[in-house]
């Protein structure tokens, strides 16, 4: 045996054991002496998260636990650091107060436009792959604080490093994370799983350099956390959830201020911007809880408070109500009583009285007593961490503890306990109760979806348009500049005073650049503005830092018009969360800026002018519509509409200033339109413009008997000359077979490419042909406009189930045929394709079908044939089909019928006339018949 295992258990084990023995519980607090494990409370509704506490030791117990950390310190070194520099498992497991984890090393990418790749082995899951960007939970105030003992000093902000985004493999799915220097830590959720990622440095495993523990929260621990005061006499109601979120969802924006105590600081290694990271991080994972569809909840950090010496005005205070107090006082007073907020937190270092982690009021957004805490680093598990702040959070929204409740997760009077942190979420009633209250805040701000291109603002209001500019110090629209190009409004930015920060300041919506190549428009002038003194441009780049584009600078002339200001924004602005920013660096109130028209365009900028129509390819087509179309011209933006008729050209796309595509509209009647092209810049008009036609696809009727053959035309009235053409005829196999598709005797005769496909097969689609010819390869053959061309002959055989007196349709249908299906086209010299109006035929049964000199009726002409006609005329034979026998088609039957067809036979002679060669009804008028 071991010498460091006993009773089954490795040293390790047992020492695991030892250190696992502090659980915790969230207790809500009353007013006045709570006793001696919760500490003095003083504020009415206040909730406390608490560590249970421990059994005694006896003294032979702690000098054995002594004996064996100093015995076995080597031994737990080795296993907890392999010789590879893997952490080990088990050891990392513990860290994450969980059963079992997983040590992986990570691998990331990071691509141009800010998205962070990295796959990962999720715990009972898989490979997955998580695509993270960059996400800001700072405010357009946001502004870091550091208590030095004396004052509070501005500290400048460091880099962003939280991000969201999604599983790839698993849609619905979202990730809440921070990304520093190939460390992630991440909270991944789906809808019933969550997984936490943390680096092993930051576990306790020094230089373990890429390696991450991920944990699956069914894996976590239940530590005991339980809450040990009860709820309000009477909670709030619980009710409904929200709808179903979609892109585009508009959220209810919470400001909170942050407070980090020294010991909070200290636990992050005595770094400002360690902990600032820290607290966006939890921040971000509560986001990440409130933003689902049923909340719709975000936030957003206006200033962040670091606490950097041990003279904070929280000293050690342990008691959790009474530290919950002090902060209350401190924020209550200036300078803390300045910050905008909705409500306000503390991150605490402290290790609280009675095992206390948590404390927050009740029911309090937006009111002076919107208050909590939370004891955060009270794990290393990040699921829990968020659980913990959002927990609290909850009871500032009214959620009380839901216990009760069949499923019970984040409001859970233990943390971790009920139904679990897996997922971790809200459940319907403390879900409801959160909803029901955030319906009655009125300071709370809708935080816009974000904008697609393009984007264009006029700034045709006084107001600045909120959805646009969810930013704005000092902007407002007036008439008091000339020039403007969309008069008579524009954007006025000058300073509210001479202080440092009094200048005006106006930031843009969040963008959706990411995939384009986008271009930066806006005009400008300027009065009073002394020279040298300057508007400021700038955007947010793919780091979500503020970078400067430019600076407009006054020559201190006060112009007569606006100038305009034209950029292709950078690689690094081509992202989903782009903003824009214009700010003024003067120094008197009455230096004016003036901004109009601010267009972003994926491409170039719009233009000012009134667009110009200079051509259409082609000039006509019919009155389907659909005629594929280009226009060209001058001066066209992204905005404009084409109008053929009155009716919208379909399909519009804008290609450049100078042209655009699309297909034309039906129109009810032929001749000429006018045609006009409109945008916010103006209009022209085209008179004439385009040239509605009647062009036609006919399959020609004919008639044919049981079992026989019957010739059909496929015929095109049309306006238009054709180089070309496709064919596409439906029919029903079960009543017809093409047997031949042929230009004989048609305008297609000697085409240069007269190709055919057929199909009678029931199982593929029915009976179809299809048909494709173009008349000259160099385009010299064309058919001129006519009311009838023949374009093919279709041989069909009538089946011989069929009944007299039925008509068996044969129709011109798009979208046949294969391998790719076929349209019925009718094509110009230039190529471009003609859409026709569509008329089917009919093919009618009779009994009177026969072939021409086909007196016996065998379907074959040959000797024989002359042979009955004379054995009829001269030895009284008989004949079912004297139109048979009438060879010549004189309307008679005589000997010269006999000659006629031996001439053609043996010695040259002209075929029959129709119907030959397939059997088909007399088209000429005679006293004769068939069946006599």
């Amino acid at each position: 045996m071991s010498p460091f295992r006993a009773n089954g258990f490795s040293v390790r084990e047992h020492l695991l054991a030892v250190v696992r023995g502090f659980p915790y519980m969230c207790l809500p607090g009353t007013h006045g002496h709570v006793g001696d494990v919760y500490g003095d409370v003083t504020r009415k509704g206040s909730l406390l998260m608490t560590k249970q506490r421990s059994p005694q030791f006896s003294m032979v117990q702690i000098f054995l636990l002594i004996f064996l950390l100093v015995a076995n310190a080597s031994f737990l070194d080795a296993q907890q650091i392999s010789p590879a520099g893997v952490p080990d498992a088990v050891a990392v497991a513990a860290a994450m107060d969980a059963s079992k984890a997983q040590v992986q090393e990570l691998f990331f990418t990071e691509h141009l436009d800010g998205e962070l790749v990295v796959e990962v082995d999720l715990p009972r899951l898989g490979t997955a792959t998580l695509s993270l960007y960059p996400h800001s939970v700072r405010s357009d105030r946001f502004e870091v604080l550091v208590d030095d003992g004396t004052s509070l000093v501005a500290y400048p902000a460091p880099p962003i490093r939280t991000r969201k985004g999604t599983v790839l493999e698993i849609p619905g799915s979202h990730v809440r994370a921070s990304y520093q220097d190939g460390k992630l830590t991440a909270l991944i959720f789906t809808a019933d799983e969550v997984w936490s990622i943390s680096p092993t440095s930051e576990l306790g495993f020094p230089g373990t350099g890429s390696f991450h523990g991920i944990v699956a929260a069914q894996d976590e621990l239940d530590l005991g956390y339980i809450c040990g005061t009860p709820d309000p006499a009477n909670p709030p109601p619980g009710g409904s959830a929200g709808g179903t979120q979609s892109f585009g969802t508009t959220y209810f924006l919470t400001e909170i201020g942050i407070d980090a105590d020294f010991e909070f600081y200290q636990a992050n290694g005595s770094s400002v911007t360690s902990t600032i990271n820290d607290v966006e991080n939890v921040i971000n994972g509560v986001e990440g809880v409130y933003e689902v569809p049923g909340i719709l909840i975000t936030y957003e950090i206006t200033v962040l408070i670091v606490r950097i010496t041990s003279a904070d005005p929280y000293g050690s205070i342990s008691s959790p109500g009474s530290l919950l107090n002090t902060f209350s006082n401190v924020w209550s007073s200036t300078p803390e009583s300045q910050i905008q907020r909705d409500e306000a937190h503390l991150f605490t270092g402290v290790n609280l009285d009675g095992g206390v982690i948590g404390i927050a009021s009740l029911s309090d957004i937006c009111t002076s007593n919107a208050y909590g805490l939370s004891q955060s680093r009270f794990t290393s598990n990040f699921n829990r961490r968020v659980a913990l702040t959002a927990h609290e959070a909850g009871h500032n929204w009214a959620a009380t503890h839901c216990d009760s409740s069949s499923t019970c997760r984040i409001m859970c009077s233990g943390l971790g306990g009920c139904s679990g942190l897996n997922p971790l979420s809200f459940t319907s009633g403390p879900e409801g109760q959160i909803v029901n209250y955030r319906n009655t805040r009125s300071c709370l701000t809708s935080q816009p979806p974000e904008l697609s291109l393009p984007f264009l603002d006029e700034f045709s209001t006084n107001t600045p348009n909120s959805n646009n500019w969810i930013y704005n110090e000092g902007g407002f629209a007036t008439t008091n500049s000339t020039g403007e190009p969309s008069a008579p409004l524009s954007l006025n930015l000058d300073r509210a005073g001479t202080g440092e920060y009094q200048y005006d300041e106006i930031r843009s919506n969040t963008m959706l650049l990411g995939g384009t190549v986008p271009s930066l428009q806006f005009y400008t002038n300027h009065s009073g503005v002394e020279a040298g003194e300057e508007l400021v441009v700038s955007y947010l780049n793919v780091g979500l830092d503020w970078t400067e584009l430019d600076r407009i600078v006054s020559d201190g002339s006060n112009p007569s018009t606006f100038a305009v200001n034209t950029y292709t924004l950078p690689s690094n602005a081509r992202h989903n969360s782009f903003r824009l920013r214009f700010y003024t660096d003067t120094n008197e109130t009455n230096d004016d800026w003036f901004i109009d028209d601010v267009s972003i365009t994926d491409g170039p900028p719009p233009q000012q002018e009134p667009p110009t129509i200079s051509s259409l390819v082609p000039t006509s087509g019919p009155t389907a519509g659909g005629t594929f179309l280009t226009i060209t011209g001058n001066n066209f933006n992204p905005d404009i509409v084409i109008l053929i008729g009155g009716s919208l050209v379909q399909n519009l796309n804008y290609l450049s200033t100078t042209q655009l595509t699309g297909s034309v509209p039906s129109s009810n009647i032929p001749g000429l339109v006018t045609v006009i092209a409109s945008q916010n810049s103006g209009s022209d008009l085209l008179d004439p413009g385009f040239l509605y036609t009647e062009e036609y696809i006919i399959h020609d009727s004919a008639e044919g008997a049981p079992g026989g053959v019957v010739t059909a035309t496929v015929s095109a009235d049309h306006d238009t000359v054709i180089a070309g053409y496709s064919l596409a005829i439906d029919f029903d196999p079960n009543e017809l077979n093409i047997v031949d598709v042929n230009d004989t005797g048609t305008d297609a005769d000697n085409a240069a490419f007269f190709t055919s496909a057929m199909n009678n097969d029931l199982t593929l689609d029915g009976g179809w042909w299809t048909l494709g010819v173009v008349l000259d390869f160099n385009g010299q053959v064309t058919i001129p406009p006519s009311p009838q061309s023949i374009l093919a002959n279709a041989n069909y055989i009538v089946q011989p189930t069929v009944n007299i007196g039925d008509q068996l349709a044969v129709t011109p249908v798009d979208g046949i045929g294969s391998p790719s299906p076929t349209e019925n086209l009718l094509v110009d010299p230039a190529g471009v394709a003609v859409p026709p109006l569509l008329e089917g035929g009919l093919i009618t049964v009779s009994d009177t079908a026969f072939i021409r000199g086909d007196g016996n009726g065998d379907q074959e002409l040959n000797v024989a044939d002359a042979v009955f006609c004379l054995n009829y005329l001269f030895n009284s034979g008989t004949a079912d089909c004297l139109d048979a026998i009438d060879t010549n088609d004189d309307g008679s039957t005589n000997i010269a019928d006999a000659v006629a067809l031996l001439n053609f036979l043996f010695s040259g002679g002209n075929a029959p006339p129709p119907p030959y060669p397939n059997p088909g009804s007399d088209p000429t008028p005679d006293g004769l018949d068939c069946n006599n």
